[in-house]
């Protein structure tokens, strides 16, 4: 289970924004400073935007394409990825124009009498 103690954020400017992409795996991003006009693809197609600032946290499930434009001089970003299953790409920015599919993830349910 990874801690993150005093982590260091990515710092984008308005010449280098986050590129649309996705991943195998959710990801979450804590805005540590400046504000960014964030979008979403959801795996239906469909495009929402809104912005982030300073504080705010944002869950990228698996599979949604997702990036954004900075909009102060500097924003900083600290991502970390959620559990990686087997058979992903590793950790990494990917691009469904490139790889033509959307992953998504699966529960499998083991039985258990641990607490019968």
């Amino acid at each position: 289970m990874p801690v993150f103690k005093k982590p260091d954020p990515l710092k984008f400017t308005v010449d280098t924004p986050v590129e649309k992409h996705y991943h195998d795996h959710d990801e979450t991003w804590v805005i540590t400073h400046g504000r960014v006009a964030a979008y979403m693809v959801d795996t239906d197609g469909s495009r929402q935007e809104f912005e982030l600032e300073e504080g705010d946290i944002w869950m990228i499930e698996t599979g949604v394409e997702h990036g954004c434009e900075i909009l102060t001089g500097e924003a900083g970003i600290f991502p970390f990825a959620g559990t990686i299953p087997d058979g992903s790409h590793e950790p990494g920015h990917y691009y469904m124009e490139d790889d033509g599919y959307i992953p998504s993830l699966k529960v499998v349910k083991i039985p258990t009498d641990r607490y019968a």
